[in-house]
C-alpha cells in the first residue's frame, strides 16, 4: 500500500475492501472446472491414455483455475474502499481516486454500492461492491466530518 499515503493529522475511520460473496460464482466455476477435469484425467488413467496427453490436461485446468477463480480474487482484493476524517479513498486496482469530504455534498446506497454526490459533477460517482454500504453511507452523511 505504498501509494496510498496519509495526510497530517488524518484518521481512518472505515477501511474496506470487496467483501467475499463478490466471489460466488467464480467458486462455483471453479469446483465445476475442477470436477471435470479432473474426471477426464481419472478417465485418461484408466484408459492408459498416453502420458503428455494426461498432463496437457492438468495444465489446462490449472491456466482455467487461475483464470476464473485466481485472477477475480486478486483483482477482489485490490480493491478498497476507505472513509477518513478528511477524505474518501478509493482504489480500483493501479486507479486511486481521492475525494475531500468538503466536495461530497451526499452519499446513496444503490445496488451493493455506494453513489457519492459531488460539488460541480452532473451525475454522481458510482463505486460498486462496497461492503457494509449503510454504515459507510452514515459515516459519509453525518456532518460534521472532523
Amino acid at each position: 500500500m505504498g501509494m496510498m499515503k496519509m495526510g497530517q493529522g488524518e484518521v481512518i475511520r472505515a477501511d474496506m475492501t470487496t467483501p467475499f460473496r463478490a466471489l460466488i460464482f467464480p467458486f462455483l466455476e471453479l469446483i465445476l472446472v475442477t470436477g471435470l477435469a479432473w474426471i477426464a484425467i481419472g478417465w485418461c488413467d484408466t484408459q492408459g491414455v498416453d502420458l503428455a496427453l494426461r498432463n496437457a490436461l492438468v495444465g489446462v485446468w490449472a491456466i482455467l483455475a487461475a483464470w476464473r477463480f485466481g485472477v477475480p480474487l486478486f483483482k477482489a482484493r485490490r480493491r478498497r474502499f476507505i472513509v477518513t476524517n478528511q477524505r474518501v479513498i478509493a482504489r480500483q486496482g493501479k486507479k486511486i481516486d481521492s475525494i475531500p469530504l468538503r466536495d461530497i455534498s451526499g452519499a446513496r446506497r444503490r445496488r451493493g454500492g455506494i453513489s457519492l454526490a459531488i460539488h460541480g459533477f452532473e451525475r454522481p460517482l458510482y463505486f460498486s461492491d462496497v461492503p457494509k454500504a449503510k454504515k459507510v453511507e452514515a459515516l459519509l452523511n453525518e456532518k460534521p466530518w472532523y
